[in-house]
C-alpha cells in the first residue's frame, strides 16, 4: 500500500522554516513608541500587535506558534500581511486570502486539502483582536494621563512592566519565550558539542526545569558552568528572579 505524499508549496515551507516575525511585544513596548498593544490567542497561535492609534494602524506584528509548521506558516504571513493596514482592513482578512499568499501557483493549494482547516484560526483570531482593540485603545489613551498622576513612593508596582507581562504569560507561553532565547543564545554552543536543552515546565513563573539531551547528559559542566550559564541568560533576557534546574535535581530547589 502506497502512501500519499503530503505536498506543500514553496513559499509555505519558506514561511514555516525561516519566520521572520516570531516573538512577542509587552506592555512596555507599547508604551515606549505610544501604542497600543493588542493581543489575541486561538488554539495554538498568539498574535501581538503593536497599533497607532492615531490613525489606527497597525505599526508592527508578531506571533506565537505552538504547533507545527502549519501554525508557523500562517503565524508569519498573516503577520508579515497585516503591517502597514488599519486594523479594520486586517480584521476584514478572510481565512482563504493567508492560504492563497502562500501558493507558488494560484490554481494549486498551499497546504494538502487535510490541512486547509487549520488556516480558520485566522479569522477567530482577528474575530479576537477586533473584540479587544477599543479597550486596548483606550488604555493606550489613557495611558499619558496616568503617568502624570503617578508622583510619590508607592504609586509604581515594584515589578517592572516587562516582568509583569511575563508573569502574565500562560506556562506554555513561557516555554515559548524562553525557547526563542534558547535557540538564539544556548543552544548552538551545545549542539556543536553534539548536546541540547528541553524546557520541561515552568512553575510560578520563576522555576524553570529542564532536561538536558545528547552530550549534555553525561557532561560534568551540566550542573556547574554550563546551568550557570543558562540561568544568567534568561534571567539577562527575561526574568530576573528566575531559578534553572535540571529535572534530575528538580525537587532538591
Amino acid at each position: 500500500m502506497s502512501v500519499v505524499e503530503e505536498k506543500y508549496s514553496a513559499k509555505f515551507e519558506s514561511a514555516a522554516s525561516q519566520p521572520k516575525n516570531r516573538g512577542a511585544y509587552y506592555p512596555e513596548d507599547a508604551v515606549e513608541k505610544g501604542m497600543a498593544l493588542l493581543q489575541a490567542k486561538f488554539k495554538d497561535l498568539k498574535l501581538y500587535w503593536l497599533v497607532d492609534t492615531a490613525e489606527d494602524r497597525i505599526y508592527s506584528a508578531k506571533f506565537f506558534a505552538y504547533g507545527g509548521k502549519v501554525s508557523l506558516a500562517i503565524g508569519e504571513t498573516l503577520s508579515a500581511m497585516v503591517k502597514g493596514l488599519t486594523v479594520q482592513e486586517a480584521f476584514s482578512l478572510l481565512a482563504p486570502d493567508v492560504e492563497r499568499l502562500l501558493r507558488d501557483d494560484l490554481q494549486v493549494p498551499a497546504v494538502p486539502e487535510s490541512k486547509l482547516s487549520a488556516f480558520s484560526a485566522v479569522e477567530e483570531l482577528l474575530r479576537l483582536m477586533e473584540k479587544e482593540y477599543p479597550s486596548a485603545k483606550a488604555l493606550a489613551l489613557a495611558g499619558p494621563a496616568m503617568k502624570e498622576k503617578e508622583t510619590g513612593p508607592g504609586t509604581l508596582s515594584e515589578l517592572s512592566m516587562a516582568e509583569q507581562a511575563w508573569l502574565a504569560l500562560s506556562p506554555e507561553e513561557q516555554i515559548g519565550m524562553l525557547d526563542l532565547v534558547l535557540d538564539e543564545k544556548i543552544r548552538p554552543a551545545l549542539n556543536n558539542d553534539g548536546g541540547n536543552v528541553l524546557v520541561k515546565d515552568v512553575i510560578d513563573g520563576r522555576k524553570v526545569i529542564i532536561h538536558y539531551q545528547g552530550a549534555c547528559g553525561s557532561c560534568g559542566s551540566s550542573m556547574g558552568g554550563t546551568l550557570a550559564f543558562i540561568e544568567q541568560t534568561l534571567r539577562r533576557d527575561i526574568y530576573n528572579d528566575l531559578v534553572v534546574a535540571p529535572d534530575t535535581y528538580a525537587d532538591l530547589m
